[in-house]
């Protein structure tokens, strides 16, 4: 699945590669995942470009988006679970 997200300067293309979302089952007690439950997720920025003040874009390049990737994994990953919420309550 390939989704855009706006962060901060930022507009990127991401590419999820890998998703698992397992829900909680009570009656396992094989492990404590699936006990409660777990959401992981793999993602690979492909393109993005940063844009300043006046609105100027420039294109990152490869290394520019792994460091952005690095620098901000977190916030893709939370940007990305939401879209993924969204697109699943929509259908």
């Amino acid at each position: 699945m390939e989704f855009m997200i706006d962060l901060d300067e930022y507009r990127l293309a991401v590419e999820v590669t890998h998703c698992a979302d397992v829900k909680p089952d009570h009656t396992s007690w094989a492990s404590d995942w699936d006990y409660y439950g777990y959401r992981e997720m793999e993602f690979e920025v492909i393109s993005g470009s940063s844009f300043d003040e006046d609105g100027n874009e420039t294109e990152l390049g490869r290394n520019g988006c792994a460091a952005v990737a690095e620098q901000y994994a977190e916030d893709i990953e939370d940007r990305l679970w939401s879209l993924i919420d969204e697109k699943r309550e929509a259908a």
